[in-house]
């Protein structure tokens, strides 16, 4: 699972407007419009006292327009409901109920929810080819995977999130293996971004070309 540092190292090379990384128990005031939160379903302390590792990354994004229309989002991979306290924190400060997506697009078998909730901020809030609408982008990034609840095609899930995490000049990339289950992938992308071989977070180009249509 990424660490935090990690998370705010990628979201700095994926442009993405990142607020912080939280657990889930330090969101406990209005967040910030047009900012990303990260947040780890842990409490930042557990019940013996000691410090928490965490164990699972969502994404919090609230968009404010210039005409002042407010458009909220919870992303878990899993597609689970936001725990108790952000929903009633939330929804107090926006006055409406906060919308979440509840396709689970991230295999058991993993622990990539940071690269997920990476890979969506970066597609809602920096893709050139986003509508600017939330919930249409939300639904075009969504749409890209496979519901893993009525299907088990995970490694197509997973060949579709590494590219996210491709280097932008196609000299540089590398070929992409989703049969490994040691999950060395996600290791080798933070070593080549401590080398500085990513410089940008890039969508397939055939992805590209159907949403462009």
């Amino acid at each position: 699972m990424l660490t935090d540092q990690q998370i705010e190292e990628l979201s700095k090379k994926m442009n993405i407007p990142l607020e912080g990384v939280y657990f889930k128990d330090e969101i406990n005031k209005p967040v910030d419009y047009n900012k990303v939160y990260i947040i780890n379903l842990e409490d930042s302390v557990k019940d013996d006292g000691t410090e928490n590792s965490g164990t699972h990354w969502t994404m919090l994004y609230i968009r404010k327009t210039p005409n002042d229309t407010i458009q909220p989002i919870y992303f878990d991979p899993y597609g689970c409901p936001p725990p108790n306290n952000i929903t009633k924190i939330i929804e107090k400060q926006i006055k409406m109920k906060l919308p979440y997506t509840t396709k689970d697009i991230q295999s058991l078998m993993n622990n990539a929810c940071g690269f997920y909730c990476l890979a969506m901020a970066h597609y809602i809030t920096y893709f050139k080819f986003r509508t600017n609408n939330l919930y249409i982008d939300v639904e075009h990034f969504l749409d890209m995977f496979d519901d893993l609840n009525s299907s088990i095609d995970w490694k197509k899930n997973e060949y579709i999130l590494k590219h996210f995490f491709q280097a932008e000049d196609p000299s540089e990339r590398k070929p992409i293996d989703v049969l490994s289950q040691d999950h060395s992938f996600y290791e080798k992308i933070l070593e080549e971004d401590e080398k500085g071989g990513i410089d940008m977070m890039k969508l397939p180009v055939e992805l590209n070309n159907r949403l462009k249509k």
